[in-house]
């Protein structure tokens, strides 16, 4: 059996990881703020999964924070990884990688990054392909949104929206956001270790779904009847000047054109998006 270390295994994503493939891989987890990266055995190791890093936080978070975790540790656990004859590191990004221009990203999509978290996690990316050789295989997942069971943040204030409220604003918005559940991003997360495929892989679920079709699928599949009420365009104005961020999570699209991945892996996500959002609220 495959030995997989991964890194971040107490996250949402690393724990499922963990769960559905305890029969299917050798798993080792480390915590990496507990032990050094010079102290790690890495000689049995075949494919580092590295989950771990400080995600995009709305709290006020030192810019320094980013670099030392997400730059500097990730290249520090590849410069050691490939020293110690590891053959595959997959290490998980993200699309704010690209910024927030954009409303279609795809492979070639310029990098643009506006924020200390993409800044980090793309001068992460390219010191691991710096350090990418024939024996020493090197992957990149960019992820949109990722949600499922054990997700935090806005997802889980939405679902906490769809339980307080009998009457919710968010009617006939008509956006298009990627995102991807979880059960699908561990699904990716196995065949690129199953195909050992260098790159940069895009994922999302099956098709980009609209603010309003988020909530009125959170409350099918918790069987609460929400009413989906549209707000007048000089409140959409309103929250747009005052509050741009929430309001392109609201109201904005963005789509990932992940084809290419779907072609290179031979991958289709085996969840539909209705799927997720079930196993979501079922776990929450």
């Amino acid at each position: 059996m495959m030995e997989v270390l991964v890194t971040g295994a107490s996250g949402f994503v690393g724990q499922l990881f963990c769960v559905k493939n305890k029969d299917r891989y050798i798993i080792k987890t480390v915590s990496l703020q507990n032990i050094k990266v010079k102290d790690l055995d890495l000689s049995s190791v075949d494919v580092i999964l590295h989950l771990a890093g400080i995600a995009h936080r709305m709290e006020k978070t030192d810019d320094s924070l980013y670099y030392d975790v997400n730059y500097e540790l990730t290249k520090e656990l590849a410069t050691a990884a490939k020293a110690a004859n590891v053959g595959h590191f997959l290490f998980v990004s993200t699309i704010k990688v690209y910024g927030d221009e954009y409303e279609l990203l795809t492979p070639d999509t310029e990098c643009r990054p506006n924020d200390a978290y993409g800044k980090s996690k793309l001068l992460a990316e390219e010191a691991l392909k710096g350090l990418e050789s024939e024996d020493f295989k090197i992957s990149i997942v960019r992820p949109p949104l990722i949600y499922g069971q054990g997700v935090k943040g806005n997802m889980k204030k939405l679902i906490a929206l769809v339980e307080k409220r009998k009457y919710i604003p968010f009617g006939s918005i008509n956006n298009l956001r990627s995102m991807v559940g979880v059960d699908n991003f561990v699904a990716l997360l196995d065949r690129v270790i199953e195909t050992r495929k260098s790159g940069t892989f895009l994922i999302q679920d099956t098709e980009p779904v609209s603010t309003s079709r988020l909530i009125s699928e959170i409350s099918k599949a918790k069987n609460i009847n929400v009413k989906l009420i549209s707000i007048p365009r000089v409140m959409r104005f309103t929250i747009k000047k005052i509050a741009p961020e929430i309001y392109k999570r609201l109201f904005g699209s963005l789509v990932v054109d992940d084809s290419a991945t779907r072609n290179i892996l031979n991958f289709e996500p085996p969840y539909s998006f209705e799927e997720g959002v079930r196993l979501m609220v079922k776990n929450n």
